[in-house]
Formats: C-alpha cells, sequence, structure tokens
C-alpha cells in the first residue's frame, strides 16, 4: 500500500514506519517541521485543511494513518481535506477512554471498575481530562473519545481506531522507568515503595511491539472496529521495578512502607484502580504477538534511559 503518515517522526512514530515498510508498504510522512528522516516527507499542519489536501494530492495514498489525532478538530479537517474521496483511516486513539482512567485520576468519584478493559467497557463520563494540567502539552482541548466518534461517525473515513496502553522504550517522552532505573545507577541499596503502588497493574507495552500491532490493524484491521493493544504480561509495579532490577544486576532490597511516594501517586491517583486492558482482540482477529521479549526490550529501555545520546 501508499501510505501517508501524518505525524510520527517521534517515539512511537519511526518504529511504525519502520515496521511498515519492513512489510513493503510505501510511506511518506506528513508532519510540521523538517524530520531527515530519510524518508519522503511533505511539511504542514494537520489542522489546517490546505495543508493536508496539498499532501493528499502529492501522495495519493492507499490509506491513512493518524499518529496525532489529539482533537475532533484534527478528524474534520481530514474529512474536508478528502473532499468527499473514501479513504480507509488508523486512528491512534489512547485506553484514557476509559472510565477506568476517570476513576483512578480521581476526576469522579465513581466507583472502581473491573479490569481489564476491553473494548466494550465504559468509557469516561468527565470529557477533557487534561484540562488545567499545566505539564500536559495541549491539554485543554485533547479528548480522545470525541476524536474517536467523529471517525466513527464519518461519511468519508473508513476508520480503524487503535486504544494503546502505556508505551515506554527508546526516545519516551514519559521516561515512564525513569526513577527506578536511575535509583538502582546510583547503587542506592534500599528502594522504598509504597504499598498500594507496589500493588498497583497499569498496561504497558514495549514501543516495538505496539509499532508492529498498529502496522497490522493498518493492513488486517477491519474497518469500524476498535483494538487494544498493550503486552500480554501482566505486572504490578513492584514486579516491573524487580525484573529491572535483575537485569541490571541490583543486590538491594525493595522495602514496603506507606512513607513511600516517589512516583507521586499516592495522593494524585486512586491505587485501587488498576489500568490494564484486554489485548485479545488484536491477537486473535489479527494474529498480534509480541516480536521483541519482555527482558530485551526492558533492556533496551534501561540502556538508553541511561545513554540517551548513545544508542
Amino acid at each position: 500500500m501508499n501510505i501517508m503518515m501524518v505525524g510520527g517522526t517521534n517515539f512511537i512514530g519511526p518504529a511504525v514506519a519502520d515496521s511498515l515498510e519492513a512489510q513493503g508498504h510505501t510511506l511518506t510522512l506528513f508532519h510540521r517541521a523538517p524530520a531527515n528522516s530519510g524518508r519522503a516527507e511533505i511539511q504542514g499542519d494537520c489542522n489546517d485543511v490546505s495543508d493536508l489536501k496539498r499532501a493528499i494530492n502529492l501522495c495519493a495514498p492507499d490509506m491513512i494513518i493518524h499518529m496525532v489525532a489529539m482533537f475532533e478538530s484534527h478528524v474534520k479537517a481530514l474529512e474536508k481535506a478528502l473532499s468527499g474521496q473514501k479513504m480507509r483511516v488508523l486512528i491512534v486513539s489512547s485506553a484514557d477512554v476509559y472510565k477506568g482512567f476517570e476513576v483512578f485520576n480521581k476526576l469522579s468519584s465513581a466507583p472502581v471498575g473491573p479490569v481489564p478493559f476491553t473494548e466494550e467497557s465504559s468509557l469516561r463520563e468527565i470529557r477533557f481530562p487534561y484540562r488545567g494540567n499545566p505539564d500536559i502539552k495541549n491539554g485543554h482541548d485533547y479528548e480522545k473519545i470525541l476524536v474517536e466518534e467523529a471517525a466513527l461517525s464519518s461519511d468519508v473515513l473508513a476508520p480503524v481506531i487503535v486504544r494503546l496502553g502505556m508505551v515506554y522504550g527508546k526516545s519516551d517522552p514519559n521516561r515512564r522507568f525513569k526513577e527506578i532505573i536511575h535509583q538502582i545507577n546510583r547503587g542506592e541499596q534500599i528502594i522504598e515503595v509504597h504499598p498500594k503502588v507496589a500493588a498497583l497493574q497499569l498496561c504497558k507495552c514495549y514501543v516495538e511491539n505496539v509499532a508492529h500491532g498498529i502496522a497490522l490493524a493498518a493492513q488486517k484491521g477491519v474497518t469500524g472496529e476498535v483494538y487494544n493493544l498493550a503486552g500480554a504480561a501482566v505486572l504490578t509495579e513492584l514486579e516491573w521495578n524487580q525484573t529491572i532490577a535483575k537485569l541490571m544486576d541490583w543486590g538491594g532490597e525493595f522495602v514496603l512502607t506507606p512513607e513511600a511516594d516517589a512516583t507521586g501517586l499516592v495522593n494524585a491517583a486512586n491505587l485501587d484502580q488498576h489500568l490494564t486492558l484486554d489485548s485479545t482482540k488484536i491477537r486473535r482477529e489479527l494474529g498480534f504477538n509480541e516480536i521483541i521479549p519482555l527482558e530485551v526490550g526492558l533492556l533496551k529501555t534501561i540502556q538508553w534511559e541511561l545513554h540517551p545520546d548513545g544508542i
């Protein structure tokens, strides 16, 4: 296929591009700033209908992968740019659409919900979950639920939705394992962990595996369907830490104590609400399996975190 990818120059995007090209697809990146990726690139703004229309005319894609659809307006702009031309579009969405995310972040007083979340699980009732959070870029208008609804109700787009869990790996802007890796690297022999943080389960998946899943969904996903994409391993935070400690040959001790709060989650989150995804559907229907084993992905992540300029 001839594929146009909107965004995709950072973190997950380059890994998706590698996976698509490995499948034999032709890829053109559409993004704002020069990326010097070595791939065909068209510069423009995904909010600008004329920029999108120009890119579509130049690329003549068989499908579009939208990596950065954060606002409903992104979908509407793409619709207008297509000028009635029916187009297969893969929308990268997020597990933050689920009601459990609302509960975890104390956005409402709703009771703790069941996990893992399936594609049929209840969605958030609270919209715009990052409003008022200065640490989230574009958080005031971000809303993946509205993005999904706009895509699925479109007369122009033939959408496939992929909801990602928490992605880690090289170039992860969230640096999900930063604290534990650097505590161990500093030689600390006792690392304190709050008991509820230790027991918490979060849906995590290595970036190359996520990219493989997105590429599969682009090729084989059914129009109008939603697919959860997360790792098969369901570990507690303590188990993640213990696995990292083993890979780093650490001989220290984890101590559970109510006074510990290195992650800042104790007061900020409802730690009784786990955030895990059921990825059975994408595995069963599209044949997704991890291509990078858990410990290999973690070891690559550790190496990057310690030497970000050398890998």
